[in-house]
């Protein structure tokens, strides 16, 4: 009977363990390349407004992205899912003329290329991001 005991354990403990090593690995397969804390914010003095939204098909990582660019002085006023599908590459859209505030958001995402668009919904938008699969988001946004 113990030896039954013994060999259960045993299993258990086996397969906790395998299940540890393989969320390990899909966690580290899901972490950016960017690893040092970058310092980059808002321009000082400016309010700019920033929809984020997910085209990368990884799940939660809008949200993550918004305590990020909080943290770094922009207001972000929405985010979610982006509804015209997926990308590779992150893509900030500038609607209002702010190259600089665009170059810094683009900067604190790990790079990202920058557009000028235009608002067709006029909801008063500054800057929208569209988080790409290829994404470079720093650490700090997988550890709010």
């Amino acid at each position: 009977m113990n030896q039954v005991r013994l060999l259960a354990s045993v299993v258990i403990v086996v397969a906790l363990l395998s299940a540890g090593v393989l969320g390990a690995r899909r966690w580290s397969a899901s972490r950016p390349a960017v690893v040092l804390r970058d310092t980059t914010s808002a321009p000082v003095g400016q309010r700019v407004l920033v929809e984020v939204l997910n085209s990368s098909g990884v799940g939660g990582l809008a949200r993550r992205a918004t305590f990020l660019i909080r943290d770094r002085g922009f207001d972000v006023v929405g985010w979610g899912n982006d509804p015209r599908g997926r990308r590779d590459q992150t893509l900030i859209i500038d609607y209002t003329n702010k190259p600089e505030a665009a170059a810094r958001l683009a900067r604190i995402l790990g790079g990202a290329d920058v557009e000028r668009g235009r608002d067709s919904l006029d909801r008063g938008l500054d800057l929208t991001v569209k988080l790409g699969s290829q994404n470079k988001l720093p650490v700090e946004a997988f550890h709010p």
